[in-house]
C-alpha cells in the first residue's frame, strides 16, 4: 500500500474514532485543557473542522488548479460554539473531502505548491500529512478523556506521566 492510500486510509477512519472518543467525554469536560497550555477538546473540534473546510482541502484544490501557487497564511478557525454542530459539519466535510481526494490521478498528486514557511510541497505529501494531522490531533482529544480519570487510577500513576 502506497502512502496515498494509506493516508485515506486512516482519513476514513477518523471520522468513527473522533464521534466515539467525543462521546465518552463529559460535557464539564469538552471545555477543559488535559493540562496547562493542551487544546481542550472543542479547540481541537473548532481547529479540525477549520482545517478541513478552509486549509488543506483548499490547497489542493489551488495546486490542481494554479501551477506552484503560492499559500496565504492561515486565518485562525472559528467554528459553532455547540461541539456537537462542530463535529456534525467535520464530519460532513470530511466525506465530502474523501469523495474528492479518491478521484486524485498520479499526475495529479504530484503537482505541487508552496507553502509559506516549509517551501514546496506536493499534493502528495499534503495529503500524508492531512492523515498525520487527524492522528495527532486524536491524541491531543484522547488526553482529555485520560485527564478525566487519571487522578483515580491511584498508585498506577506511577506508570503513566499526567495526560498533556
Amino acid at each position: 500500500m502506497n502512502s496515498y492510500q494509506r493516508a485515506l486510509e486512516i482519513m476514513s477512519a477518523t471520522p468513527t474514532v473522533l464521534k466515539t472518543v467525543v462521546a465518552s467525554i463529559p460535557a464539564e469536560s469538552i471545555d477543559r485543557p488535559p493540562a496547562a497550555g493542551a487544546w481542550s477538546a472543542k479547540q481541537v473540534l473548532t481547529h479540525l473542522l477549520h482545517v478541513e473546510t478552509a486549509v488543506i482541502g483548499e490547497r489542493i484544490r489551488l495546486m490542481l488548479a494554479e501551477e506552484n501557487p503560492q499559500f496565504q497564511a492561515v486565518s485562525p478557525s472559528v467554528a459553532p460554539e455547540d461541539p456537537q454542530a462542530t463535529l456534525e459539519a467535520w464530519l460532513s466535510a470530511r466525506a465530502a473531502n474523501l469523495h474528492f481526494l479518491r478521484t486524485l490521478t498520479p499526475t495529479q498528486l504530484e503537482r505541487t505548491g508552496r507553502h509559506p514557511k516549509y517551501g514546496t510541497i506536493s499534493v502528495r505529501e499534503h495529503l500524508v500529512e492531512w492523515a498525520y494531522h487527524d492522528l495527532d490531533h486524536l491524541r491531543q482529544i484522547l488526553a482529555t478523556v485520560q485527564a478525566d480519570i487519571y487522578p483515580d487510577i491511584g498508585v498506577f500513576r506511577a506508570l503513566y506521566p499526567p495526560p498533556a
